[in-house]
């Protein structure tokens, strides 16, 4: 009885130990793969907000463009700065001339009839 006590104990010994092991690697086996990150980035209070913030920047850049490029490219000849406006302006300008015209010759035509 006691064998198996001990035999159970020890088996029980070699489970925890290989699962602390497995959760606590850097303290078992040397530093782990995050612990230069951690004593840059993580290991006083102003230097990780800071970090925070920057990186919520550089991602949000990031992300706008990625998704402004998307958008482009699905929308391509839709949007407003698409429209190439120099072919309506041309028509406006021809309407507005003749307009013109048409408002001289009136103009010329009554002051032919307030002349006689």
């Amino acid at each position: 009885m006691l064998s198996r006590t001990i035999r159970q104990v020890a088996s029980q010994a070699k489970r925890q130990g290989a699962r602390m092991a497995s959760t606590k690697r850097s303290s078992v086996n040397g530093k782990g793969a995050f612990d230069g990150a951690y004593n840059i980035f993580m290991k006083s209070s102003p230097v990780y907000v800071t970090t925070v913030l920057i990186a919520t920047l550089v991602v949000e850049g990031v992300y706008g463009s990625a998704t402004n490029y998307i958008w482009e490219a699905n929308n391509r000849g839709r949007l407003y700065h698409h429209i190439d406006w120099s072919k309506f302006a041309e028509e406006e300008e021809e309407e507005e001339e003749e307009e013109e015209e048409e408002e001289e010759e009136e103009d010329a035509h009554e002051d032919d009839e307030d002349d006689e």
